[in-house]
């Protein structure tokens, strides 16, 4: 899968984008790899991403939080290939969808994942009371999916928020896409828990629990993600 390149962000947590690169590697060994690292120096996750860097891993480590979306949009504009593979830092691959995914990739298509009722602040729909008369997007979920790297810088990148996909979403959805160009992969998800407009249940591909890298953050007394979040 020469023309694929993975991309995931962590900070300050090497218990979980070590066990997120072990269990990607198992299934792609030679594919490319872009880590965007936001630890401070001093932090093992730093010097453990520092290490992993090689002919077919790129790492950049900025040494301060830079968040997920900001970090997400700095590594898709480093890749070279026509897609990428975008996976949170704390998820565990069980079974690779990737090649099911490309298949239904077409040339217009965005992405393929898993979509998320989501309101147009970014919040998951029925989360706030204005939603009921605001309406809903289906939004691609950051923790699992495929893009096409021509087609995302088509619309709003992503940003610098709690849903650093909701602006990319928002932008597809007013312009009438988002059944035309982006495609939902079944058997995607979240692993445990329960939200207004989703459960958890065990999944087949890709294990992810929700909050897993701001549970850590907040159990070690860091900030879940840095303020000023883009609106």
């Amino acid at each position: 899968m020469n023309h694929i390149t993975a991309v995931t962000i962590c900070s300050e947590t090497k218990e979980l984008i070590e066990r997120a690169v072990n269990s990607f590697r198992k299934f792609h060994p030679a594919m490319k790899l872009i880590i965007i690292d936001g630890s401070k120096p001093s932090d093992p996750c730093y010097s453990y991403v520092c290490s992993l860097a090689s002919d077919i891993t790129t790492v950049g480590v900025y040494g301060y939080n830079i968040g997920h979306g900001r970090g997400m949009d700095v590594a898709i504009r480093m890749v070279k290939t026509k897609f990428a593979l975008i996976f949170d830092s704390d998820v565990v691959f069980h079974k690779s969808p990737v090649q099911a995914m490309l298949n239904l990739m077409d040339d217009d298509t965005y992405g393929c994942g898993y979509l998320e009722k989501t309101g147009f602040d970014g919040f998951e729909y029925g989360s706030k009371p204005h939603h009921q008369k605001e309406g809903f997007m289906y939004m691609l979920h950051p923790y699992f999916h495929l893009l096409n790297v021509e087609n995302y810088f088509k619309y709003h990148p992503y940003v610098h928020h709690g849903a650093p996909c909701f602006k990319a979403a928002l932008d597809i959805h007013r312009r009438g896409l988002t059944s035309k160009i982006i495609k939902e992969f079944p058997g995607l998800g979240h692993s445990s828990g329960q939200g207004w407009v989703w459960k958890g249940e065990p999944r087949e591909y890709i294990e992810h629990h929700p909050a897993g890298t701001r549970s850590i953050r907040r159990k070690k007394g860091l900030p879940e993600i840095e303020s000023g979040w883009e609106r």
